[in-house]
């Protein structure tokens, strides 16, 4: 309707099939005095309790009656059926609004988180685009489209910063994403396809790091901290240097590792106990003595270097300097820098997960129960045994350390270098 149009009105002509078609003549009088007249057929959908209301091509009452009849037959089948014909003419927008709002419930409700959501919201903006592209379709039409022309259309989009082929890990992502919103359209009886796409292959990226290089990893990360004249820079290195320390020592998540509180490291008699949660899972596991020394040094460091600091108001173990939020970047530069230093040739190819993978790999090669590994970090026994497939198996906290000597559990006392590094302040 345009900016002129004035004075709508909808009147019903006849009932074609009573309680299900109905003929109802729109007509409008414009500014300039004409008035304009479409007819529409409303079929009534008794299983989603709506109406769809069709604008037909016919310009004369007898050539409605036929053709509303007509649509009747085309569509009594689905809306027997209970599926929403109305949706064939809504556009996509429609859809995603009332799937994201449904996302939007789910959080509130604790199902999902609001991460989670914000993830949704971004994926499905490429199939905004894929709609576009091919000239918006209806939602089964669009499922046909995207089935046989998505992979080739979206393999040949770059990511926008860097110019780089998006990584089929992220375009796996999208695809789940996309799949959820097509089964919600199904559920809902607005469309009855579901895309049928192979996901892609994945480069695996479990490879642990290597055990010839850690100590002398950590030594250059040694050096760099002692090295360093800035403040920021030494604290975001010590954090740094300790999130390795941690992942290698527990087979953490980095997530976990940003969300870690002080809070979350308890005393239960002789032993100690760390909450973990991050990735929308939670655990609670012991927590070596050495491990919790290495923890204990880092507090000790902060409070030396920053008179002000206490874990009450900074309540994150891996905080920004001087601030109560937790770090949320480590920087790639950094790890491959050092790794560059310890000697490593291909020190880019790994991420800072490989450190919980060493830890995993380890923990199975020293006799662990592939079990008892997915409780202790947080993951399902088959995903331990597919991606760490060829590793050894053979009970929660004992059997993970079974063969690793004493001396590597035992809580040390701080090194004399942090000591003194310590005790020069801020």
């Amino acid at each position: 309707m345009t900016k002129s149009s004035t004075k709508i009105t909808d009147e019903k002509i006849a009932d074609l099939i009573r309680g299900k078609l109905a003929l109802i003549r729109r007509s409008w009088s414009r500014k300039d005095g004409s008035t304009t007249t479409v007819y529409r057929a409303r079929l009534w959908q008794s299983k989603v309790k709506r109406y769809t209301v069709i604008t037909l091509d016919a310009d004369n009452l007898d050539s409605a009656r036929q053709e509303s009849y007509s649509l009747w037959s085309q569509h009594a089948a689905d809306i027997e059926e209970g599926r929403d014909v109305g949706s064939v003419h809504r556009k996509l927008n429609f859809f995603i609004e009332e799937f994201l709002q449904f996302q939007d419930q789910r959080a509130k409700d604790g199902q999902i988180t609001s991460k989670r959501v914000d993830v949704i919201r971004h994926s499905i903006a490429s199939l905004k685009r894929f709609y576009e592209v091919e000239g918006r379709p209806s939602l089964d039409e669009l499922a046909r489209k995207y089935t046989v022309k998505w992979h080739n259309w979206r393999g040949k989009e770059k990511v926008k910063i860097t110019g780089k082929p998006l990584s089929a890990r992220f375009r796996n992502n999208e695809l789940n994403t996309h799949k959820q919103f097509f089964r919600w359209c199904a559920d809902m009886r607005y469309s009855s396809i579901i895309p049928n796409l192979e996901s892609l292959k994945v480069k695996r990226t479990n490879e642990p790091f290597p055990k010839a290089f850690y100590s002398k990893l950590l030594a250059v990360s040694r050096k760099e901290v002692q090295d360093a004249r800035d403040k920021r820079i030494r604290w975001e290195l010590m954090n740094y240097r300790y999130v390795i320390l941690l992942m290698s020592g527990i087979g953490c998540r980095v997530t976990e590792t940003r969300q870690l509180r002080w809070s979350d490291i308890s005393t239960r008699g002789d032993k100690t106990f760390i909450y973990l949660h991050g990735k929308d899972k939670e655990r609670t596991v012991r927590l070596p003595d050495r491990v919790y020394g290495h923890l204990m040094d880092l507090r000790k460091f902060k409070e030396a270097n920053w008179s002000n600091y206490n874990s009450s108001d900074y309540p994150f173990v891996f905080n920004a300097y001087r601030s109560p939020t937790p770090s949320n970047y480590y920087s790639p530069d950094v790890r491959r820098r050092w790794m560059e230093k310890a000697g490593m040739k291909n020190g880019a190819e790994y991420e800072l997960v490989c450190f919980r993978h060493k830890f995993i790999t380890e923990a199975l090669n020293s006799g662990a129960h592939s079990l008892t590994v997915a409780k202790y970090c947080g993951t399902s026994q088959r995903m331990i045994e597919q991606t760490y497939e060829g590793l050894v198996d053979t009970q929660v906290y004992d059997l993970v350390f079974k063969n690793v000597p004493n001396d590597a559990l035992t809580r040390n006392e701080t090194p004399q270098w942090l000591e003194q590094f310590s005790a020069q302040g801020e």
